[in-house]
């Protein structure tokens, strides 16, 4: 009889512990669907998009967020040869090939074209909510430097004549005054209206590579446009 009864209970209990198995399955796959929700929508291995977030990001405020640091980004970049021809006369005022020698002076140097980011303020942000647009106001870019590499200068024999022979004699003012002539002249090679048209089509596409992730970031519905 009490064996009888122990067999039972064995039989009772099981049941239990089954039922209370299956109703906790049922209970947790129905909470993971229609219980709480974080707000968090998966997009990517590595992407989450806030899709109900309170907090509202200002696009201004994240692009202007380091301007205390100068930013001034390279845009294009020349490069050209200017040369001049350097001449001693054996006597000044008189002009006869077989009373000078000559020399040749070449520079190679690189220009570069920037835009200063750190021009940006935020009435040259301008969001339109309604269209999703971000339209960013630069400014013209525009050469900076031309930078001459010592191991580029070129200076050719001294080409002697008749009557003047001998190596060329230039005082440090001289050279230093040979130098300034022929930058300027590099900057002008550089600074023509084709250039400066080219560096500020580039300008507008780095500035748009360079903001437009940080944008998407923020909210991937907006497209950045970028302006003079």
């Amino acid at each position: 009889m009490k064996k009888r009864i122990w067999n039972g209970l064995c039989i009772v209990l099981a049941a239990a512990i089954v039922i209370l198995t299956f109703w906790g399955l049922f209970h947790k796959k129905e909470q993971g669907s229609d219980g709480f929700s974080d707000g968090l929508e998966k997009l990517e291995a590595d992407t989450i998009y806030l899709t109900d977030s309170r907090m509202e990001a200002s696009f201004s405020d994240v692009i202007l967020s380091n301007q205390n640091e100068t930013r001034k980004l390279i845009v294009s970049e020349q490069e050209g040869t200017v040369s001049t021809m350097l001449t001693s006369r054996l006597i000044q005022q008189i002009d006869f090939d077989f009373m000078k020698k000559t020399q040749t002076v070449s520079y190679t140097g690189k220009g570069y074209f920037v835009v200063d980011l750190s021009h940006l303020t935020k009435d040259r942000i301008i969001e339109d909510k309604e269209n999703k647009t971000l339209r960013i106001m630069i400014d013209h870019a525009y050469l900076e430097t031309v930078d001459i590499n010592p191991d580029d200068i070129i200076i050719d024999e001294v080409k002697e004549s008749l009557l003047a022979r001998g190596k060329m004699k230039l005082t440090v003012a001289e050279y230093n005054e040979i130098e300034k002539q022929l930058r300027q002249r590099l900057e002008t090679q550089f600074n023509t209206p084709k250039n400066a048209q080219e560096a500020d089509d580039i300008a507008l596409r780095m500035v748009k590579e360079l903001y437009e992730p940080v944008i998407k970031a923020i909210d991937p519905r907006y497209q950045v446009v970028v302006s003079f």
